[in-house]
């Protein structure tokens, strides 16, 4: 009972924080108001390294295109690598897919409490680095792969459809539909035979290669990243920060990140926006850092320059295409757009500010049958500056004529001063996209990709499927969105014309190590040779659920509202950490559309990124910096 008086302080004190001030006087938001709604199945990833030709099989319109550091992931995308490329995906902060070369990658079902990937060609390593709400299944097309616990799985699937199952650490659970085995660390199993009767076989491990290594290399790298101090470990991409910026402690919003660039930088300037499913226009940066600070938290200028506040610690934040408002000024009308204006801006948001998502079941809902009903709403002739706190920032304001949005190409930077009396967009920013807003950057497709691959698989349970609405009727919808009017209300409207759309969206060799192995066996039967089982060990995972979390319980950053309800986030909760005393070097920010990098390998480069090119090849690698040829070489993950 004495530690009573103690707790209540500690509550008590948090509940100062939740309720502070914004420093420019604004009231705190209604603690009440959902700050996100998420639909099953609509998590992403992220790719996060690239090394050599890489592509993506687009899950909603069936493209392919070049794949980019930073561009997300969706359900029903595939990832292709080439005979000398590799990848990695990031699903959350604690599970990497690590793609081999000659591989072809589904991932089938993307989910926050579970995902699902079918390997259909080639090599991969799961790398569950930590606990999370996760669980995910690899599925061959023999056996289904289920890590217990954190650890490293290797899973190989070759040109006759054999697989190969190798933990290297931790312990995984094979499934199949007559039963299941456990593999433990150092073991390989070899499996063979339809998903309906496959045998298997348990061996050695087989010997470590330069894959292994790569992936040690790449894990050594991940382990001495101090950001997730400071950030929800629900923010996944963070590990990035740590090489390109410091932490420093701000006496507002407490711990927030400062990048190390060239003067002239801004958020959301060098990328380029992209058409993602469900989720509409998407941001991608060229920033080789851009993932968690682009799709969670907000941007103010501090006193030292651009900070980023990533959002309280203890909440749980949503991913979000982008943070930003859109305005639109100046005359003439671009193709596919159709509210008035001849060019198209937008400005990071800063903390506190009210925010319109553009996405979620009601916005997506409204491709269907043909009759896209106007959920968005044009307040004209409004002062940027006063709305946005970081219009006020020299070259806080970015901008692209309107014909050219979502068509990649460059962006010119504006003050506040220099756009008054334009509209302030509230809902889906009404630009159509068209083929080249699906490629996330602007290189050339490779077409070496294996050739032999496997069409079906075995799955302990069906993935979480997810209901597209193919890109042409995405497209006709926005068009019509071009063409209507639009409700224009005062500068000082809250937003009004949101309106919610019905109809919600619904083998290796034997023996090896000196260690017994056994014949081929039947899953469910007696092992031939052996007198003992496996030993059955308690998962370290929370099981899925099934369900997304959507109650209004959840405190964080905006996600994918529906109903086109503005947003408001909640202030801060005040870390008292102290900062990192490491520093970064700074770097001249691209100027170009799709910049490529090369950086020494030390463990915080600094690079200067040339003016043309395209977010091609050479990854991260050997755990800091990036390596060899042009392109994102992702700098985290």
């Amino acid at each position: 009972m004495k530690s009573l008086p103690i707790a209540l302080l500690a509550t008590a004190a948090i509940g100062v924080a939740l309720f502070a001030q914004d420093p420019d006087g604004a009231p705190p938001p209604d603690q009440g108001q959902p700050d996100g709604q998420y639909e099953q199945g609509r998590a992403v990833a992220r790719i996060s390294i690239l090394n050599g030709d890489v592509s993506v099989r687009r899950g909603d319109s069936g493209d392919v295109v070049a794949a980019a550091v930073n561009a997300p992931i969706m359900a029903d995308d595939r990832v292709l690598t080439s005979s000398s490329s590799r990848a990695e995906v990031q699903l959350d902060h604690a599970n990497m897919v690590r793609i081999g070369p000659n591989s072809e990658v589904r991932f089938t079902g993307l989910d926050l409490r579970g995902s699902q990937l079918q390997i259909a060609a080639g090599t991969v390593t799961l790398r569950v680095m930590r606990q999370s709400q996760m669980q995910v299944e690899v599925d061959t097309p023999s056996v289904a792969v289920r890590p217990l616990r954190d650890g490293t799985y290797r899973v190989t699937v070759h040109d006759d459809g054999t697989s190969e199952i190798t933990v290297r650490s931790g312990q995984a659970e094979i499934d199949s539909q007559r039963g299941s085995e456990r593999l433990d660390a150092g073991r390989t199993m070899n499996a063979r035979g339809p998903a309906s009767d496959p045998e298997f076989q348990v061996v050695g491990a087989i010997p470590p290669d330069e894959w292994d290594r790569w992936n040690d290399d790449r894990d050594r790298y991940l382990a001495r990243s101090r950001s997730y101090q400071y950030v929800s470990p629900d923010v996944y991409g963070a590990e990035d920060l740590d090489q390109y910026g410091q932490w420093v402690n701000d006496p507002s919003y407490g711990n927030v990140w400062q990048p190390a660039v060239a003067p002239g930088w801004a958020p959301y300037h060098y990328g380029r926006w992209v058409w993602e499913d469900y989720y509409g226009w998407t941001w991608v940066s060229y920033d080789p850092w851009g993932w968690a600070p682009y799709h969670y938290g907000r941007w103010f200028m501090g006193v030292g320059g651009w900070c980023w506040y990533p959002g309280p610690i203890y909440a749980h934040p949503y991913w979000a295409p982008a943070y930003v408002g859109f305005i639109g000024w100046g005359g003439g009308i671009g193709v596919g757009v159709g509210f008035g204006f001849g060019n198209v801006g937008w400005v990071a948001l800063a903390p506190f500010e009210t925010f319109h998502p553009w996405w979620g079941r009601g916005f997506y809902g409204g491709y269907r049958g043909g009759a896209f009903v106007n959920h968005t709403t044009i307040v004209n002739n409004v002062n940027v500056t006063n709305v946005y706190r970081n219009a006020r920032v020299n070259g806080g304001v970015i901008g692209v004529s309107a014909a050219n949005f979502g068509r990649g190409g460059t962006y010119a930077s504006y003050n506040g001063s220099q756009i008054q009396g334009a509209g302030a967009v509230h809902g889906m920013l009404p630009v159509s996209p068209d083929r080249s807003s699906l490629r996330l950057s602007d290189r050339a497709v490779s077409g070496n990709f294996p050739q032999a691959r496997a069409q079906s698989f075995a799955s302990r349970m069906p993935a979480q499927r997810v209901d597209h609405v193919n890109f042409e009727q995405q497209q006709r919808g926005m068009q019509q969105l071009s063409r209507s009017n639009f409700s224009a209300g005062s500068p000082t409207s809250t937003g009004g014309g949101w309106r919610q759309v019905g109809g919600a969206g619904s083998a290796g060799e034997p023996g090896r190590s000196g260690e017994a192995s056994h014949g081929w066996n039947r899953f469910g039967e007696p092992i031939h040779g052996t007198t003992t089982a496996s030993p059955q060990l308690e998962r370290n995972f929370a099981q899925p659920t099934g369900g997304g979390s959507s109650n209004n319980s959840n405190r964080g950053w905006g996600g994918s509202a529906s109903g086109g309800q503005a947003v408001r986030i909640s202030p801060p909760i005040v870390s008292q950490r102290a900062p990192s005393l490491n520093s970064a070097p700074s770097y001249q920010a691209p100027r170009s559309p799709a910049p490529s990098y090369s950086a020494p390998r030390s463990s915080a480069p600094s690079y200067s990124a040339p003016r043309g090119g395209g977010n091609s090849g050479g990854g991260h690698s050997s755990g800091g910096g990036h390596s060899g040829g042009g392109g994102h070489g992702g700098g985290h993950h």
